[in-house]
């Protein structure tokens, strides 16, 4: 026979302890990395819903992308597509893009975006995590196991030793700062040479301990975790804050793209007017004007030549960092829709102002995220006065217990011997004679809220001044586009007039140089006017909560606020003035 054939009792052993612990981890694991990865999203999931519903009475759709051990390579690659067009990379036609068809490609690949949804889910995967032992019980415990097998020198002797335990574990947190623990331990032991040499054990146990002075009653044990779920929903609240003016800024470098966009057709116009002063001008040199007038025609043809060159690298550059922004490679090929989209924002003209100033103010105060977090800091400071003076009292627990063993026996080790129990009551008392800490602790929470307070006066008035603010330079641009569509008028009336009467010797070349230039600025700052007015008023509106954002993106104005009713029936305090 040769050696090692036949398995020897202690190899055995080994590979028995060896498999048992193997299992009992298995067990404790649960689940593969992947399913954990599930798990995980159903919990992060299901905070999101209860926190929609709370901020909005409503559940809306909300997801992230998760591929778990997925290598980039073999990914599959989609076609970039929007509605029924085909976005090419690197070569092919270009795809001229509206500002709705660019929401809804943002909404979908925007990095942005995908960050910040990222983060909720992980503020909800964190919540449902603190909820343990809250909402249902926390399960605990673990699995452990070891074998060994030494020799001492000399001696000849072998030592063998195996051991494994499993102790789960189940704790239930009570709001009124009782906890309540279960437990159960099996053990093995063991000196790997046969069956007869092993034991197997068990014990079942449970205790129960209720604070009945520092800690108790007042929810104080439930803090924490009462500012974790509030603070979610303000969480959520600010997501969807984010999502309209995510939309809103979007459009707005949509709007900005289109400006030097109009700004480069501007200056080829431009060039074109310039050729033919200048063509002008030389007829009139070689008829005996001076030559100095036709070399400033010409020194200006060179100067809106550069010009040109400067504002097309500008739109190209603005064009490339708005792929970005939405999620596109740089190298795909898309155009804006020039000039449609800007000859329907001259047609419709500026929009209304929907407020005024004192109004706009009011739903600013009811309607913004920060204001939320504000008013809740100066409820935690307050709140934080109690917990202080909480901890002068002296920490007095009663605590009860129950525990019971398993069979004497290693066959019948799981059979619990319920009458041959243990329980025991039991009360603890603890107090420093030292309060100093307590005392510095407590003056400090109260020196923190009035400072709080303080600087939440201060930010409700830097609220208001903003939105001032704001409200005044919506005013001014309107007001700027008015003049600058006059300033456009005079300037085109101006630059016929000069070119006429440059032809019939009654103006000089400078006379049509000067309004050339004129027009050029007035149409540029018209332009400039219009998408400033529309892009301020579109921010403003997100600001008070005014816009909603479709499953596709796309922006829509609302007649009333969303306000913090269904927040102030759950948190009254954080409505302002209460």
């Amino acid at each position: 026979m040769k050696p090692f054939q036949r398995e020897s009792p202690i190899f055995r052993n080994i590979r028995r302890t060896t498999w048992l612990v193997v299992v009992m981890s298995a067990i404790a694991a649960g689940c593969t990395p992947k399913q954990y990865a599930q798990q995980a999203d159903r919990d992060a999931y299901a905070a999101v819903v209860s926190g929609q519903r709370s901020a909005f009475g409503q559940a809306k759709s909300f997801s992230i992308d998760y591929h778990p051990f997925v290598e980039e390579k073999a990914k599959p690659s989609k076609a970039i597509k929007v509605g029924k067009k085909v976005i090419s990379v690197g070569s092919g036609p270009a795809q001229v893009l509206a500002p709705s068809e660019c929401l809804e490609i943002a909404f979908r690949n925007s990095r942005n975006l995908q960050t910040r949804k990222e983060e909720l889910f992980s503020a909800a995967l964190a919540l449902a995590n603190s909820r343990r032992g809250w909402t249902w019980p926390l399960l605990g415990g673990e699995a452990t196991g070891s074998a060994e097998r030494s020799r001492i020198e000399k001696s000849g002797q072998w030592d063998n030793s195996a051991a494994a335990a499993i102790g789960p574990s189940l704790t239930q947190k009570f709001r009124n700062g009782a906890v309540l623990t279960l437990a159960t331990t099996i053990s093995l032991i063991s000196d790997l040479l046969g069956s007869d040499s092993t034991t197997v054990g068990s014990m079942m146990e449970a205790n129960f301990t209720q604070p009945l002075l520092q800690g108790a009653w007042r929810q104080l044990a439930y803090e924490d975790q009462y500012r974790l779920e509030r603070d979610f929903v303000f969480d959520v609240y600010a997501y969807e804050r984010f999502i309209q003016t995510f939309a809103v800024g979007i459009v707005n470098k949509y709007y900005d793209v289109l400006m030097k966009q109009d700004r480069l057709e501007n200056e080829r116009q431009s060039i074109e007017r310039l050729k033919q002063t200048v063509a002008v001008t030389k007829f009139l040199v070689e008829g005996g004007q001076s030559r100095i007038q036709l070399d400033q025609a010409e020194q200006n043809l060179l100067d809106s030549q550069v010009r040109y060159e400067l504002s097309r690298q500008n739109y190209r550059d603005a064009l490339d960092g708005y792929k970005l922004e939405l999620g596109l490679p740089v190298a795909a090929i898309v155009e804006l829709d020039y000039p449609g989209v800007l000859k329907a924002l001259n047609k419709a003209g500026p929009k209304p102002i929907a407020f005024k100033e004192s109004d706009a103010i009011a739903v600013a105060l009811a309607t913004r995220p920060d204001v939320l977090t504000e008013r809740a800091g100066v409820r935690d400071a307050e709140r934080n006065i109690e917990i202080a003076a909480d901890a002068f009292l002296p920490q007095l627990d009663v605590v009860l217990g129950y525990n019971a063993g398993g069979g004497p026996h290693k066959h019948d080790f799981w059979k619990v011997q319920f009458h041959r129990h243990k329980r025991f009551a039991r009360v603890d008392f603890a107090w420093s004679l030292d309060q100093t800490d307590n005392r510095d602790a407590y003056r400090n929470s109260i020196m923190a809220f009035d400072r709080v307070r303080r600087d939440y006066d201060e930010f409700l008035d830097s609220v208001r001044l903003e939105v001032r603010q704001s409200f005044r330079s919506l005013v001014r641009s309107r007001r700027n586009y008015e003049l600058q569509l006059r300033s456009v008028r005079i300037g085109t009336r101006r630059r016929k007039l000069a070119a006429m009467q440059q032809k019939g010797g009654e103006a000089s070349a400078r006379d049509v140089l000067e309004a050339e230039d004129a027009l050029r600025s007035a149409r540029n700052g018209l332009t400039r006017a219009l998408i400033d007015y529309t892009t301020t008023r579109s921010k403003f509106l997100a600001d008070l909560g005014m816009l909603r954002v479709d499953e596709k993106g796309t922006l829509h104005e609302r007649t009333e606020p969303v306000k913090f009713e269904r927040i102030e029936h759950r948190y009254p305090y954080a409505v302002v003035g209460r």
